[in-house]
């Protein structure tokens, strides 16, 4: 009775955590049409119980399909390999071999007798339906240069087992982890499909034109990082590692070899470093290597003439600098496999041109990601866009950002660590000695229009509304002279508001949490509470009727932008010289 009540209960938490998780019908029309035949093959260690639920699940979400499936044994027990005999049939073959081999070796020994596509697939895996369809669509429907994808392995209570692979370097340098562990299966950042660091052994779709090209795992690999060593040489021999959330298997994870690291995954370890240190663990980049900077379409026009002086700024230190517009967020073909022959630093300036950079350093190089804030704050009504740039906010990257706010923000959602922080600013104009009676106000409402004006006609000046600041509406305000500014709109990069605050008026604000070390109230600003009409009030009457109070604001916000402007491109190039030469840190 106690096992019934509990595998109730895992089912209704299975259920509760992966509900609405189904593979689309494209995907199963397209596999009606155009699905191939694959081998599956399972490495068996004395696990006859989980065999033979993971073979019903097989058969069960593969009605129609033409498939095999391979078992070999690595236990070595004439006992337990009669079992296994037992389970051979017109689909199924079972191979005993004459001594151990490990989970690599005995996976190549079944790799070696398939005839199709490999699916590799471990003993403890129950699958779900939609899986296959899903994993085969992504191998050959998105890009034709994907020859691994491996699925969403979930517990079966129903949380994430595996969402993808990622390197540790900031957590512990030396592991490699699954990314989304222990979260829903419904967590939407785990539910984006999307290119892969690497593959999961214990589930991972290979086309037979990948197998052919990179060939077996490496079975000096007794346990433990075979499969991300795999991944990695198949992205070295041009093709691409992918993960699909829309398959989906259940994962009994360490069923017959628990979670201890004892001295042959240990081993495993120190050998792949032995292989891969270069690429990770010692990277580096030379100084004379080129700097490419990638900007995609949501960059606007104050972040490109920003992006653009830093530019300016590294060449003049003699680095060789190219600047390149995408129009992303779809990867840029013919620009990634220019930027993956180059092998020096690429930088990605917003998260239309972060796919293209990620891909092409994959090989070679270092990306970096100045981000002009945590970008998914700017659509609040957008939360699949807003999952979407999560998702791709990935840990090879070396991260610049502009606030501590957006330091902290990015790692509550990713949990990745931001190694530098540079507030962006221009260099300002000259500081106008006088203003005109004019007051600028920038993205309010009717409503706010009309406190704005009434306050200003109050003291004589006249209202000039403007719907979003964009460069050319900069211009045109610097070109009234105002003598204060009043701004509703909410940002999380200092880069406008000082574009706005070193025009000479004086930067009446509502207060905002992310700027809160950039824009200081009563000092370079003037800030009033949001929705409280008095506290806007006080703040306009002080810069438009008291001369020292105007003066000295609008002076000293002058001289903060200009400093924020000289210090931000030496920053910036010491943080792409660290991150060029020191991955880890």
């Amino acid at each position: 009775m106690r096992s019934a009540v509990r595998d109730a209960r895992v089912e209704r938490s299975y259920s509760r955590n992966t509900a609405g998780e189904v593979t689309s019908p494209a995907m199963r029309e397209w596999f009606r049409a155009h699905g191939r035949p694959v081998s599956i093959v399972i490495p068996s260690y004395n696990d006859v119980a989980l065999l033979t639920v993971a073979l019903r699940s097989i058969e069960e979400t593969l009605s129609g399909a033409d498939y095999e499936v391979i078992i070999v044994d690595d236990y070595i027990d004439a006992a337990v390999g009669a079992q296994l005999r037992a389970f051979e049939s017109d689909r199924v073959r079972v191979i005993l071999k004459e001594r151990r081999l490990g989970f690599a070796g005995t996976v190549n020994v079944g790799m070696a007798q398939a005839r199709h596509d490999i699916v590799l697939l471990n003993s403890d895996i129950v699958a779900k339906p939609g899986w296959l369809e899903a994993l085969q669509y992504s191998a050959y429907e998105i890009d034709p240069r994907i020859g691994m994808v491996s699925p969403k392995l979930v517990y079966p209570d129903g949380l994430i087992q595996y969402g993808g692979t990622y390197w540790a370097r900031l957590l512990a340098p030396q592991w490699f982890g699954h990314l989304h562990v222990g979260s829903p299966a419904t967590k939407p950042t785990a539910n984006v499909a999307g290119y892969n660091t690497s593959i999961s052994g214990a589930c991972v779709y290979i086309t037979r034109a990948a197998f052919d090209a990179v060939g077996p795992l490496d079975d000096e690999f007794w346990l433990g990082f075979e499969d991300v060593d795999y991944g990695l040489r198949a992205w070295d021999a041009g093709f691409r590692c992918y993960y699909q959330p829309a398959a989906m298997l259940v994962h009994h994870e360490s069923a017959s070899r628990g979670y201890s690291q004892g001295h042959r995954e240990l081993a495993s370890m120190r050998r792949f470093w032995r292989r891969w240190q270069s690429r990770f663990l010692a990277r580096s980049v030379d100084a004379a290597q080129p700097v490419d900077i990638v900007l995609g379409s949501a960059s606007d026009g104050l972040w490109r003439r920003y992006v653009e002086t830093l530019a300016d700024h590294l060449r003049r230190s003699g680095r060789e600098v190219a600047v390149h517009v995408v129009e992303g967020p779809a990867p840029q073909e013919e620009l990634i496999e220019r930027l993956a022959g180059r092998g020096g630093v690429v930088v990605a300036c917003d998260w239309t041109a972060a796919e293209t950079v990620w891909l092409a350093t994959r090989r070679a190089g270092v990306p970096v990601y100045l981000l002009p804030t945590v970008e998914s704050v700017g659509f609040p009504d957008d939360p699949a866009r807003q999952t979407r740039i999560i998702a791709g906010y990935r840990s090879e990257f070396d991260y610049i950002a502009p606030t501590r706010w957006a330091q902290r923000q990015l790692q509550a959602e990713t949990a990745w660590e931001v190694l530098a922080r540079v507030a962006p600013a221009l260099q300002p104009p000259v500081l106008p000695e006088s203003a005109e009676p004019v007051v600028v106000s920038i993205g309010a409402t009717p409503q706010q229009q009309g406190e704005v004006g009434a306050v200003a006609a109050k003291h004589d000046h006249r209202v000039v509304h403007v719907d979003a600041l964009d460069t050319g509406e900069l211009e045109r305000i610097a070109g009234l002279r105002p003598r204060a500014i009043v701004s509703y709109e909410e940002y999380s990069s200092p880069l406008a508001p000082y574009a706005l605050m070193s025009l000479g008026a004086v930067w009446i604000a509502a207060e905002s949490p992310a700027l809160g070390h950039d824009v200081l109230d009563g000092y370079n600003a003037l800030l009033f509470s949001r929705g409280d009409a008095q506290s806007l009030e006080r703040a306009m009457a002080d810069a438009l009727t008291h001369d020292a109070t105007w003066a000295q604001v609008r002076a000293n916000a002058h001289a903060w932008v200009q400093r924020a402007a000289r210090l931000a491109p030496d920053a910036v190039s010491r943080a792409i010289d660290a991150f060029a030469t020191d991955p880890v840190s």
